[in-house]
């Protein structure tokens, strides 16, 4: 077992949910058959249409499937699934900055297409039945299901998919207004069918972009305020609706039994629990101890020091539990993130000298037995990693700007400060040291001082009280250079404000991507999402270079190209340090009841809760 788990990752658990709403809403354009050739003036006229879309080569399951493959379409429906949320919430609109959602509430909502997981870059039919696109690329238009009705038993049409791109684009959390960004126009042409058209026709991931949008009903929202955290039931069209709401404590939802898409192919043999239930918690020390308790059903554990001293297995028997290792294929990398916005951390010189403070091998031993792997990238565990010198592919697109880039990108594989062989914590502080005297930082009478004789003190942000034990280390380091850092751990609902107002100067923070990176990229690194209430761009990265190469990476037109722009930005942002790479997760090490029973054949690139079942 330990074996297994060598590069396991401690996510804090908004990360976590954040990554895992982030997936149930993320998509990722090839029709699933050739379509007759038009241009963007005869897109008002209907044209052949498709099941799903792809953006590199033809999606797996074909026209007419019944299900995905990883679903088990004959799971009996029936049974609760409990599971556990830190924090507490406000509010049930998971689309807006303000407020903290409760866990859950995005399946309330239905979006144009489903999103499969057994293949990277394939979306399916839902909401929108069919699928027209341009090969061209300057418009795509959406079919809506005429079977498909919101809660309230009114139809969803055209005019609801075009009122909800507005009202997300306008009143939505700050990444809608880059994500449509490049959206010029849309109408309704029929009472069913809606036809968006494009600024620009580079961005091929742009129709599946829009076919993650979630669908508001026009008749509730039209006379209500999209903007404000409100724990009023709205009404949607998901496959759940809420029934009980115990305010910031815990909240419950039931199976619809008369959700319209129940029978469609990508809802198959998933939405199995009659009841879904969040139970809240003041943090994972304090869940972890209601899970033993058998308070609710499932969990992912995120600390390996309980994966090992506190969940025996023969202990778990006994309880009723199981503990199984999932295979992840999209591993996502922990990283230290720093507000370059702030005037202490705005020269790379300092904070490539912090990362020499932080003893991954003394944390690795003392704190997490010994398993984890150091990440050097933003894409560890992947294809998309950049390691070795850039390749043929890579050149391309950095020669053009070699003057604005360091030499070293060009002639080794970047290591994180400090990750270096066989360094010695002298070597370390000396390093650091020199690197801090060449940013205008000295060291005088024991504290690092500027020229104008401020010291250097720093506060690292956390959001879980488990989370300080890995800074700790980090803080004596840093006394040794003369830098002050506090931690303050906060409530949930303080690390989200302050995460969204830039109030910190380092956090633990995971940049989530899916198999095929795109437009999300830009969210986290563009120079226009800089500085912005509720930015993703939580580092305040600024540089036109990855600006150029985010834009390359949705204008690929290939496999291989998509490969050597996300390598090439990957380079880039590494080596101007926005954040020092920790650890990765290449399994879900996950303890459930064993009355929970899932598919033989798990999907790989997310753990899909909603495909498991109960079974006595």
């Amino acid at each position: 077992m330990k074996k297994l788990l060598k590069h396991a990752l401690l996510l804090s658990q908004e990360t976590y949910v954040f990554y895992v709403l982030f997936l149930c809403c993320s998509s990722v354009i090839h029709a699933s058959s050739e379509a007759s050739s038009t241009d963007k003036k005869s897109s008002d006229t209907a044209h052949a249409t498709y099941h799903a879309i792809s953006l590199y080569g033809k999606p797996k399951y074909s026209e007419g499937f019944t299900h995905f493959g990883y679903a088990n379409a004959k799971a009996p429906k029936g049974g609760k699934l409990k599971q556990a949320a830190i924090g507490n919430f406000d509010s049930l609109n998971p689309y807006i900055d303000k407020g903290i959602a409760a866990a859950g509430s995005n399946l309330l909502f239905d979006t144009l297409l489903a999103r499969s997981w057994d293949e990277p870059l394939t979306k399916y039919g839902l909401i929108a039945e069919r699928i027209e696109s341009d090969p061209n690329n300057w418009w795509v238009a959406f079919h809506v299901n005429p079977k498909a009705y919101f809660h309230d038993g009114v139809p969803v049409t055209a005019n609801d998919v075009v009122f909800s791109f507005y009202l997300l684009r306008e009143k939505g959390s700050a990444f809608y207004k880059t994500f449509y960004r490049e959206i010029k126009d849309v109408k309704a042409t029929s009472s069913h069918r809606v036809l968006f058209s494009f600024t620009t026709n580079k961005n091929r991931e742009l129709p599946l972009i829009l076919g993650q949008m979630p669908v508001m009903p026009q008749h509730y929202w039209e006379s209500r305020n999209f903007s404000v955290s409100s724990l009023d039931v709205p009404v949607g069209s998901g496959p759940y609706k809420v029934s009980h709401i115990s305010p910031g404590r815990s909240i419950s939802f039931e199976r619809d039994v008369h959700y319209w898409g129940a029978h469609i192919a990508p809802n198959k043999g998933r939405y199995n629990f009659n009841t879904l239930t969040y139970e809240y918690f003041r943090d994972t020390t304090v869940a972890m101890e209601a899970l033993l308790a058998g308070e609710y059903d499932v969990k992912v554990v995120e600390d390996p020091r309980t994966w090992y001293d506190r969940l025996d297995e023969q202990r778990l028997k006994q309880q009723g539990f199981i503990r199984s290792l999932f295979n992840n294929s999209n591993p996502q990398t922990l990283t230290l993130a720093y507000n370059t916005q702030k005037p202490s951390l705005s020269d790379k010189r300092v904070r490539q000298a912090l990362g020499y403070a932080f003893d991954f091998d003394w944390i690795n031993q003392h704190l997490f037995h010994g398993m984890y792997t150091r990440a050097n990238s933003y894409f560890s565990g992947t294809s998309l990693a950049a390691t070795g010198t850039p390749s043929l592919g890579e050149l391309k697109l950095l020669d053009p700007v070699k003057k604005q880039l360091p030499d070293a990108l060009f002639k080794r594989t970047f290591v994180p400060s400090g990750a270096e062989k066989n360094l010695s914590l002298r070597q370390k502080q000396k390093t650091a040291l020199s690197l801090l005297s060449s940013a205008g930082w000295l060291l005088k009478k024991n504290q690092l001082q500027d020229q104008n004789g401020n010291p250097l003190i720093l506060e690292v942000l956390l959001s879980q009280a488990d989370q300080e034990r890995i800074m700790l280390n980090m803080k004596k380091n840093l006394e040794m250079l003369g830098i002050v850092l506090s931690i303050r751990t906060v409530d949930s609902a303080q690390y989200i404000e302050r995460i969204r107002n830039q109030d910190f100067d380092i956090i633990l923070h995971t940049f989530p991507h899916t198999s095929s990176p795109g437009t999300e990229q830009a969210n986290y690194w563009a120079s226009y999402n800089a500085g912005i209430h509720g930015t993703r761009n939580v580092t305040g990265a600024s540089n036109p270079v990855i600006d150029r190469l985010t834009s390359e990476i949705t204008e690929a037109t290939s496999w291989d190209s998509l490969q050597s722009a996300v390598r090439a930005m990957d380079r880039v942002l590494l080596w101007d340090h926005y954040t020092l790479p920790l650890w990765f997760l290449p399994q879900w090490p996950t303890v459930y009841k064993s009355s929970l029973k899932h598919p033989k054949r798990m999907a790989p690139f997310a753990l899909d809760i909603m495909t498991w079942w109960h079974e006595e």
